[in-house]
């Protein structure tokens, strides 16, 4: 018995410190304001580009109070369902990083993938969902102004 502990710590200590990562479930509500450019717009589709500034208004994630983010993509709408991707940069409070990607797909829900981070958030990977919870009257002839609320689950090493 003896023998065999020794030999499990001798080979924990050979292959180094075990990493385990850390879940973390998250759910926020971002507002934003964005800029569309109308690329087509037909009867058939409208295509267009869009960039989008927004802050979480509120969290159940400490992690992501107060984060700010910058997304762009594009869009096209098909029967009025829009079907797109595009990618974001989130800013938390401590100045950590985080990309990811969006996309409302052909059919189902809109869905979002975290690709990579800085500092805290570094080695970020997961996924969520995102869906709209209103939009206000635009300020101005192309943009848009609204908020969403976001979840989903992350894991970092």
């Amino acid at each position: 018995m003896r023998t065999r502990w020794l030999l499990w710590t001798l080979a924990a200590g050979l292959t180094g410190p075990m990493a385990w990562g850390r879940d973390v479930a998250y759910d926020f509500v971002v507002c934003n304001h964005a800029r569309t450019t109308v690329l087509e717009a037909s009867a058939d589709m409208v295509a267009l580009g869009v960039e989008q500034w927004g802050v979480v208004a509120s969290s159940t994630t400490k992690d992501w109070e107060k984060a700010t983010t910058r997304c762009v993509g594009a869009l096209r709408l098909v029967a009025g369902r829009p079907v797109g991707k595009g990618l974001c940069k989130w800013f938390n409070a401590a100045g950590d990083t985080a990309v990811g990607e969006w996309e409302y797909p052909v059919s189902g829900e809109p869905q979002w993938t975290w690709l990579a981070g800085t500092g805290a958030l570094k080695g970020i990977s997961g996924s969520g969902k995102f869906s709209a919870l209103g939009d206000g009257k635009p300020v101005q002839e192309g943009t848009t102004q609204g908020c969403r609320h976001d979840w989903g689950q992350y894991t970092l090493p």
